[in-house]
């Protein structure tokens, strides 16, 4: 027998090296196990160069290219912006603009997307992306805003969906009530309008059969109001919690082996919302969870729904006629997160599901999913356990 190399392999080891050799052995055979508790914390609207464009070993760009040319300097982009901003499916495409990502300018009237928040804005990411992982090539799942996106989080797909419900009449919610309709694409590229009521297996249909808890925290009925077979079920009832509940389930012990926080609209960092209240309510999150007693075995994934019409200069690659859409951030933060580590590999939504799939030896759910990356490379489950990084709210403008 010859080992990789060519030497070959002494019959006999060394005390020491057996000892070595069974730690690791153990360590990969716990991995990723060793993660009881998964939490994905969904913000709202910004890009990775909008947040993290100037962070040390990152791809970033502080600069921006546009329709006409001319390469223009990102600008300081107050606490609370105030430009409106387009993320719809056309504008992503036109942004995108088939990879030259020139094209921000036309969708909003101006140079409106190019702009940058600085660390002194948003202190606690910075800090979190220091001390555990922060993904530079995460992108959304769909060209477009919050609703399909969303549902990729839950589902790795979202039924064809392309953009937000509209319209006050013409459809009829899960609940059966009156509702707006949806952009729904078909795989010939032909958009029709429906009701935003969808029925197709989600993660928690997969961890209900493997007896896996979950929840769903938010202020408000999510995205699985458009979910008919749990809307219309114990499911609906019984695992939706609010973000207060949140916070005294993490603090108890109480958070579910798979949970998702949707954060409440004013701290969602939505422009035009507070991007300082929103970084100061993240961090107080996962205070309760570090201060809790499941911090050990926990792994948080911190990111954003859609992209809401900044700049960013990565070209997504194109997967299929979804996506992927134009980056956002994502931070991983565990006692098993490599520690200041920056990840290159391409994740997406649908890339935390397969992490959770993996974890717990599920199916997928969808072709995306299963082709996803598992993001085990920003673990290391053989390092001692990052302890608790404890932050602290500041006072926001």
């Amino acid at each position: 027998m010859r080992a990789a190399g060519g030497f070959k392999l002494k019959a006999a080891m060394s005390l020491g090296l057996l000892f070595a050799t069974a730690v690791t052995f153990s360590a990969c055979s716990r991995a990723p196990a060793a993660i009881e508790h998964t939490v994905i914390m969904v913000q709202e609207n910004h890009t990775f160069d909008n947040y993290f464009g100037t962070f040390p070993g990152a791809d970033g760009a502080t600069s921006g290219l546009t329709s006409t040319g001319p390469v223009v300097p990102l600008s300081p982009m107050p606490d609370a912006y105030q430009a409106s901003l387009c993320n719809s499916w056309d504008c992503a495409i036109q942004a995108m603009d088939a990879g030259k990502m020139d094209g921000f300018d036309l969708i909003s009237g101006g140079l409106a997307p190019y702009t940058q928040a600085t660390e002194q804005e948003i202190p606690n990411y910075w800090e979190y992306a220091r001390h555990f992982v922060l993904a530079d090539r995460y992108f959304t799942s769909v060209h477009g805003p919050s609703l399909p996106n969303h549902l990729f989080t839950v589902a790795a797909q979202s039924g064809g969906a392309i953009d937000n419900e509209s319209g006050t009449s013409g459809g009829t919610a899960c609940d059966g009530s009156p509702s707006g309709t949806v952009a729904v694409i078909d795989p010939n590229g032909n958009r029709t309008r429906q009701s935003p009521c969808f029925d197709f297996m989600t993660l928690p249909d997969l961890l209900e059969r493997a007896g896996i808890s979950w929840k769903y925290y938010i202020d408000g009925d999510g995205i699985f109001a458009t979910i008919r077979h749990i809307r219309n079920s114990s499911m609906w009832t019984n695992n939706r919690g609010t973000s207060a509940q949140f916070l005294l389930d993490a603090q108890s012990g109480q958070l579910p082996a798979v949970s998702w926080l949707v954060a409440p609209w004013e701290v969602s960092e939505h422009p035009p919302n507070s991007v300082c209240a929103g970084d100061n309510r993240t961090a107080g999150f996962v205070n309760a969870i570090m201060q809790g007693p499941a911090w050990i075995s926990t792994a948080v994934f911190v990111t954003y729904d859609d992209f809401g019409g900044f700049y960013d200069h990565v070209p997504p690659p194109q997967v299929d006629q979804h996506g992927l859409g134009p980056r956002v951030p994502l931070l991983i933060i565990s006692p098993f997160a490599k520690p200041g580590y920056v990840s290159h590999t391409v994740y997406e939504h649908s890339s935390i599901l397969k992490f959770i799939e993996t974890r717990y030896r599920l199916q997928s759910l969808t072709r995306r999913d299963a082709a996803a990356s598992n993001m085990l490379d920003s673990f290391d489950f053989s390092q001692p356990p990052q302890p608790p990084l404890i932050l602290q709210s500041r006072p926001c403008p």
